[in-house]
Parts: structure tokens; sequence; C-alpha cells
């Protein structure tokens, strides 16, 4: 294990057969909590709104590991972070803003986002970020009337204050609005009033979260988001719970495709909020451990026992990103039985020349 201050002096340069080099590294994806405050129904933290943990670790990755991960001079080589979680939202760790402040010690010109529901903190919170200049995407679902439905917990005038406080303290704000057909007749709106208020960009995305029942702790259907087939809790609660999903559930409709890696591209990893390095979020749903009578279970068992020590606290990241190379060998096999990953097909897949 590489133990220098300066952790480039240790880094193979000459190895360009690598999916990566750690010096080659531009932009990081960093889960920093997988904690959150919502219960937005097709979250993989839960079962439609539902209390249940699929075999995800809850965790606020702290200051002092933050900076056991991350030497100066990694932070230094960064273009861009987002930090942006799979299970939880940066407003439940109690140091973010401490540690954005220790990235921007190592590098004022390194660009930060967050993405967040923004519904929880202080004014003292907002404009710390908004002096420390990082650019937030508020994820504003709708107005007053149609947010908490898909942001279950998440008070739209709280999100809207928090917004407000921010833009008024010099922050650089997006508003990040998901397509529903329940707020289809208010994007219109919602964007003129970002133009108020002093947003910079409006973003409308579809993240393919259009169908699902929505059930409250008392296990009873509380509404529907979009049209689904089947709203029942017992039926979907014990396909997800007892039912074994494997890979020839999930490829009977798929054909190998030229994939062409996104994050590669990029030069990006992925670090969880326990400090586990994957090579992009997609891969990072707590592979190990995860997905249970469902797409996840399947897909995250294709690549598991090619994970090899990946946690950035026990190893130097150098050395967590070393499987990395076992994942990209699998693009070029000619069918999931022997080897293609779908995850990597699903989302870094082009349709083949015919």
């Amino acid at each position: 294990m590489c133990k220098a201050t300066n952790s480039s002096s240790c880094w193979d340069r000459s190895k360009h057969h690598k999916m990566y080099n750690l010096a080659d590294i531009r932009h990081l994806h960093l889960e920093i909590s997988s904690l959150c405050n919502a219960a937005c129904p097709l979250c993989p933290r839960n079962f439609y709104g539902y209390e249940f943990n699929d075999g995800y670790i809850e965790h606020n990755m702290t200051l002092s590991e933050a900076k056991q991960i991350f030497q100066p001079n990694f932070v230094q080589q960064l273009d861009e972070m987002c930090i942006n979680g799979n299970f939880g939202d940066a407003v439940m760790n109690p140091d973010t803003v401490e540690i954005i402040k220790y990235f921007k010690s190592c590098s004022s010109t390194l660009k930060i986002l967050i993405s967040t529901n923004a519904g929880a903190r202080n004014k003292e919170y907002w404009q710390a970020l908004a002096a420390l200049r990082v650019e937030i995407s508020f994820c504003i679902d709708g107005l007053e009337d149609t947010h908490d439905l898909y942001r279950q917990n998440i008070r739209y005038s709280t999100v809207i204050q928090n917004a407000k406080i921010f833009i008024e303290a010099g922050g650089h704000a997006v508003w990040k609005m998901i397509d529903f057909d329940h707020n289809q007749h208010q994007q219109a709106t919602a964007k003129t009033l970002s133009q108020q208020m002093g947003f910079r960009q409006f973003q409308l995305v579809d993240h393919g979260r259009n169908q699902a029942p929505v059930f409250n702790k008392n296990k009873q259907l509380s509404h529907q988001i979009g049209n689904p087939v089947i709203v029942e809790f017992d039926r979907l609660w014990k396909s997800r719970t007892q039912d074994t999903v494997l890979l020839e559930d999930i490829v009977s409709d798929r054909i190998p495709k030229n994939i062409q890696c996104r994050v590669k591209k990029q030069k990006s990893i992925y670090i969880s909020s326990t400090g586990d390095a994957y090579p992009c979020c997609f891969l990072g749903f707590n592979p190990k451990t995860y997905g249970h009578g469902n797409y996840h279970e399947a897909a995250n068992a294709q690549f598991r026992d090619l994970i090899q020590e990946n946690n950035a606290l026990e190893y130097s990241l150098e050395h967590c990103i070393e499987w990395f190379n076992s994942i990209e060998k699998t693009w070029t096999m000619p069918t999931f039985d022997t080897g293609r990953l779908v995850i990597c097909n699903d989302v870094c897949g082009a349709e083949l020349n015919k």
C-alpha cells in the first residue's frame, strides 16, 4: 500500500491498458450520506414509500473519513465533483459543509455540484454553501399541491425557502424537476417561478419513475404515480421479499450492445458513503448485499465476485480501483451468460451496427 505523502509518485502511468489509472481521474461522484429524510416511492431505499432496507448500510461519511480517502493531491487533480448519493441526501450529513470546505481548501477551482431534496437545515447552512460557491440542484417535483406526491415527507414551502436563502446569498441554484403525469400542467409555471426567484437553470428530467403505487406506514395504498398495473401491497411485497430473480429473468428481451462506458470517457469514479469504490453509481448499489426480488438481485450477482478490496478506508484509493479492470473485460463478452454485464449493457450500450 502506498504511504507516500505525494501518492502520485506511486502511480504507474505506463499501464495504459488499464480501465483506470488514479492519476487520470478528473471527476468524482460522491455519496456522503446514505440516510434520507424523504420517502420517494421509487427510491431504492424503500418499498414504494413503505420503510424497507433491502441491504444497504446507513452511514454519514465523516470529515476525518473524507480527509483519509481523498488526499489533497488527488482533490487537486479533479475538475468536478458531483455529490449525489444512490441511497441518501447530503442534507442528512452533519459534516457536509466542513467536508466541502476541506475539498475547497485543497482546490479553490474545483467545481462542486450537489443534488438534494433541500428539505432540511437552517439559514446558516444554506448561506455557508452559497459562500463556498457550490452549484446546487434543488429537486422540486411540482408546486405546493403536487411536490410531495413523489418527494414524500418534504415540504414544498421549506424547499422554496431554503432555495431563496441560497440564491439571495449568491448561490448558483438549479431547479430540477422530474416529469410526471401529475405535474405536467405545472411545468411552465414552475419554470417561470424559477426564473423569477433567480435560479440559473430549469431542468426537466425523465428518470423512468412514472408508474408506482405509493403505500403508507400501515401498508395501505396512499395514492398512485401514473397507472401501475399492480397496486396490492401483499402481492408486491411477497414478490419482492420471497421471489428470486435470476439472470435469465432479466435478459430474455435484451440484446448485446456496443458498450461505450460513460465514466471511462469522463474519467470518473464513484465512492459510496462507507468509502466503497465503484466505477459508477449504477454498479454501486451496494452490490455485495443489496437486491432481492428485483432487477438488482440478478444484475449485482453478475459482478459481485469481481469486487476486490474496494473500501478506501481500509486500502489506498489507488488499490481500490484495481478491480475495475475486470469490469472492462466483460464488455466484449458475447452473451450475458458468459459474463457481459446487464447493467453496463443497459446504461452504456448502443445498438450494434447490423
